[in-house]
């Protein structure tokens, strides 16, 4: 049985191939994100303290292919991702490094945590609701790294690459150095990739225009590609006596170009050349008597040139437009955490952010060079916010432990001055050995990016706009989590969220032009009500499984929503499997098969078609632990393309979405000198930049 598994993954992972995605207007905003929670292993690799479940990293990924933290933390119970975006039952959440703030969009996660080797990660921390102190809200993963002062003098470090086939072919490689010595360690991180792109929508829309139903029928196809490197550098010295400085210094520079053409009804042709870079310095000291203080600055820039002529119903048009951001941004912060004799802490602190947002958007006569005046702007956007928060934790004996906490926020920007209050609640029951119950309860608000607060206009192609809207609300979210964890394999949980005013990009077809516009809007509110079940198995020494069921009941509502509010409800459930097989001890060969399929579901006035993917891969692990080489096929049927349908008053359009980069294979190659283990630093917070 062993070998008949060992040739399906084979079979699986080559027959892998297709396209990278790369972003469309409003592609992201598709996706319906949706609850997973998962337990992995029949050896205790998870105890609940304080609110929080801590895994086990290294015996848990003892034999996994996994080669990069990305990957590290995908494997973690309770985490889903799809799209590139990472979620934790079904909510977005938080990267912390060592208990440090992280906040990253998705792009910046999947790129730094890919490019950072997995072997220094010591255990991680899941809180369905952050406390304060971590000067984070909401869904939270904290990566406690194990610790490079005070090891002998020694240099070591990692060497990695990776050949991924889609259509078109991508690379990926990276070099890591580590040095420590006694009170003193520096790390130094490359990493460089290079990326084709390639995806495809078909589109039909019925345009009902003056009374008059039009029918378009699109073919959009576009290419590219883009590099990028990242570069970090950092230090940690010892003061003595439990007293520590960290330094340190991250750059991303990006290039790229993507070319786009639709015919049909409607015919475009696209060119957009970007670049984009990022520089940042974080500062950070960590007393022996509890108190944290630090700064953090962020430069943004992110020019790009774009040529377009379009198409419509005989009239032609050419569009020639420079746009960049450029932010730069600051970071202050400091707390305080006292320890009392009856076992209660209390934690407080500060923390302030100051935020100038350079932007613009210059539109030129094609012929002439000359500006137009129409649609051209410049922009200088002006934020700060302040947060303090005090909270307490107490364990009461073995059994039970509570955390609560308090945030007060002031957000003020040119239309803004508000302040805003933040409970968080956890708590954790064990009545006996292998029975954990957890309770939480966390509010937050979310703010817009940057971009989609400008007033403009940016054509996608000749039927297709992206607007801008500066009337767009900050949306709050109250969150209840409740789990029932049985000796660290079975879970039950049940969950509720409302976000009022929550926001996201929907079409509207415009009811006195051939034009469909993309904006961002405020709902008047979101619900979601799920229920969770999750178990892990077991089949002899060989073989390691998991398997969860998700039900969701989501209620999204906007009366405001042009002339077409919406009232919507949908029930949506999740399976998932994923199998871990012990092909040979020797030489050490593991394979592994996953398995995930998504209902229907709604999004605004969407309605989404079912999602399935299965995937598989097999590694090989060196004697000496120093080597591995990975394959990988992803979605080995091509079965995961969206297909989105709109149907709601005199709105329709049918959308097939292919995700060519969605099925791929991947052969890596990782190679490992001096015992090197790798130094995971922070992340710097790109979570509202881009265009």
């Amino acid at each position: 049985m062993r070998t008949a598994i060992a040739i399906c993954l084979c079979l699986f992972a080559l027959s892998a191939q297709a396209q990278d995605d790369v972003n469309y207007t409003y592609m992201d905003s598709l996706f319906q994100q949706l609850p997973e929670v998962l337990v992995r292993g029949e050896r205790p690799v998870v105890k609940a303290e304080r609110g929080k479940l801590v895994y086990d990293m290294p015996r848990m990924l003892r034999e996994l292919p996994v080669n990069n933290a990305y990957e590290a933390i995908k494997e973690l119970p309770g985490i889903i991702n799809q799209n590139d975006n990472l979620t934790l039952g079904g909510r977005g959440i938080t990267i912390v490094i060592n208990g440090k703030v992280s906040t990253l969009d998705k792009e910046q996660l999947k790129t730094m945590l890919e490019s950072t080797p997995v072997s220094r990660i010591e255990k991680a921390e899941i809180m369905y609701a952050a406390p304060a102190r971590y000067r984070v809200r909401g869904a939270m993963v904290n990566l406690v790294l194990k610790k490079g002062i005070g090891q002998k003098p020694a240099l070591s470090g990692e060497l990695f690459g990776s050949y991924e086939q889609e259509r078109k072919e991508s690379l990926t490689g990276r070099g890591s150095l580590l040095y420590t010595s006694g009170r003193f360690s520096a790390d130094l991180l490359y990493s460089y990739n290079f990326r084709h792109s390639l995806w495809e929508i078909d589109k039909w829309s019925w345009h009902t225009l003056q009374d008059q139903l039009h029918e378009l029928t699109l073919n959009t196809r576009a290419t590219g590609y883009g590099g990028n490197h990242n570069i970090r550098f950092g230090m940690d010295y010892d003061l003595g006596k439990k007293n520590t400085l960290s330094v340190v210094y991250t750059s991303q520079v990006r290039y790229g170009q993507d070319r786009t053409t639709m015919r049909g009804t409607a015919d475009s042709d696209k060119k957009s050349d970007g670049d984009r870079q990022l520089h940042n310095v974080k500062a950070d000291y960590q007393s022996s008597f509890g108190l944290t203080a630090g700064m953090d600055f962020t430069f943004f820039d992110s020019p790009s040139t774009t040529f377009l002529r379009k198409k419509m119903e005989g009239v032609e048009q050419d569009f020639s437009y420079d746009s960049n951001q450029r932010i730069n941004r600051w970071l202050l912060y400091a707390s305080q955490t006292h320890a009392l004799h009856n076992g209660t802490e209390i934690n407080y602190g500060v923390k302030y952010v100051t935020t100038h947002d350079n932007s613009y958007q210059y539109y030129y006569d094609t012929e002439t060079g000359t500006p137009l005046p129409d649609n051209s702007a410049k922009f200088l956007r002006k934020e700060y916010t302040l947060n303090t928060y005090a909270g307490a934790s107490r364990s009461f004996g073995k059994k039970f432990s509570a955390e609560v906490s308090l945030a007060a926020e002031l957000y003020h920007a040119a239309d803004w001055h508000d302040w805003m209050f933040y409970p968080t609640v956890n708590l954790t029951y064990a009545p006996a050995d292998g029975h954990n119950l957890q309770f939480s309860f966390s509010s937050n608000r979310e703010y817009p990016d940057y971009w989609t607060l400008q007033p403009i206009v940016q054509y996608v192609d000749s039927y297709t706009e992206a607007h801008g809207n500066p009337y767009l609300k900050p949306y709050s979210k109250y969150s209840f989590n409740m789990n029932y964890l049985y000796k660290n394999k079975y879970m039950i949980g049940v969950g509720y969220e409302y976000l009022p005013d929550y926001f996201i990009q929907l079409p509207y077809q415009l009811p006195d032009r051939l034009a469909e516009m993309n904006q961002y809007v405020n709902y008047d509110y979101k619900k979601m009500w799920s229920l969770q079940l999750m178990a892990s198995y077991k089949v002899g020494k060989w073989w390691n499984g998991r398997v969860f069921a998700v039900g969701l009941f989501d209620h999204e509502k906007n009366e405001h929503f042009h002339d077409i509010a919406f009232d919507r409800t949908r029930l949506v459930y999740v399976l998932n499997t994923t199998n871990t097989f012990i092909i040979s001890k020797k030489p050490s060969i593991v394979g592994s098969l996953t398995g995930f399929y998504q209902s229907r579901a709604i999004q605004g006035v969407y309605n989404l078609n079912p999602i399935c993917n299965i995937s598989a891969s097999l590694q090989w692990t060196s004697p000496n632990q120093k080597t591995k080489v990975i394959l990988k096929g992803n979605n080995v049927f091509n079965t995961s393309s969206m297909i989105t349908r709109l149907d709601w008053g005199l709105q329709k359009n049918k959308t097939d979405m292919k995700n060519w980069a969605e099925r791929s294979v991947t052969l890596s190659l990782l190679y490992k000198f001096g015992g090197y283990k790798e130094k995971k630093r922070g992340e710097v917070d790109m979570k509202r930049l881009g265009h």
